[in-house]
């Protein structure tokens, strides 16, 4: 017994070495697993072995994150798309069991904005999350809206927000920062490059990972981007940050991740949001 636990925190030891995280125990492999490293980050696995179902949820009106994980009974609920919270009107695509449920073209705020305008086809087409149907299985992706799927596969669920983080961070190329010709920053509409809140999803080997950082350990997104390289994924994107950053979970057998929640507010209090990604 000795010479396991001996093993056990070697192995650890060298998983905080290149990560600064060590893995929760879990029963098996096909348990929701997360993790904390030292820097503060929460680090969410949900192996594709679990077939979880993973989908969208919209709301009519605003609705904070803890509603939609009561409501739905989900098991873990996260904070997605971008809105105005003036009109309540959605700023991403979403896309539910095949059809169009959020659009951003019917935003007027959005649509009609003058200095938007010349930008609006790089903004309609940021990056989503996709959940594919491929014949008999299903799979991930993380794509440009307009994007092709791969062949023999169909859209089943998707939700859009952006930009993609990893393995090319696109913060120009989807018109979320621009910079002058002296290279001075004009234009950060997510402040993407100030620390803050943030909520990433990645893909790799085809399972989810999700990346918290909460208003304790904020980060920028290039911060961010190194995590998501730290981690090997093969692509990930980022989700509506700072205020709107949410997370609730069941949690595993482990009490410290029993009913767990993140929210990041100003006033430590969560915001309430348009749209969510929901795991059965």
């Amino acid at each position: 017994m000795k010479t396991i636990l001996t093993l056990a925190v070697i192995f650890c030891t060298a998983i905080i070495f290149v990560t600064g995280a060590c893995p929760v125990p879990q029963n098996t492999s096909k348990n929701i697993e997360i993790t904390k490293n030292f820097n503060g980050l929460y680090i969410i696995k949900i192996p594709k072995e679990r077939n979880s179902i993973i989908k969208p949820y919209v709301s009519k009106n605003l609705i904070y994150n803890k509603d939609v994980f009561a409501k739905t009974g989900a098991e873990l609920v996260i904070n997605a798309g971008y809105f105005d919270p003036n009109n309540q009107k959605t700023s991403s695509y979403v896309v539910i069991d095949g059809e169009t449920v959020l659009d951003p073209t019917t935003n007027k705020s959005l649509m009609e904005n003058k200095e938007l305008k010349p930008h609006l086809q790089t903004i309609l087409n940021r990056t989503e999350f996709r959940v594919l149907s491929c014949g008999n299985r299903t799979e991930y992706d993380i794509a440009a809206h307009n994007a092709k799927v791969h062949h023999g596969c169909k859209i089943v669920h998707s939700i859009q927000a952006g930009p993609m983080l990893y393995p090319d961070l696109k913060l120009s190329r989807e018109y979320f920062v621009t910079k002058d010709k002296d290279g001075n920053v004009t234009r950060d509409s997510i402040t993407a490059l100030k620390r803050c809140a943030r909520t990433v999803i990645g893909i790799k080997n085809g399972d989810i990972y999700i990346i918290i950082a909460n208003m304790y350990h904020k980060r920028t997104l290039p911060e961010m981007y190194k995590v998501c390289k730290q981690l090997h994924l093969d692509k990930a994107m980022n989700f509506d940050g700072g205020g709107s950053t949410s997370l609730n979970y069941k949690g595993t057998g482990n009490p410290e991740y029993k009913n767990f929640e993140i929210i990041s507010d100003k006033k430590a209090s969560a915001r309430k949001l348009k749209s969510f990604l929901v795991i059965e």
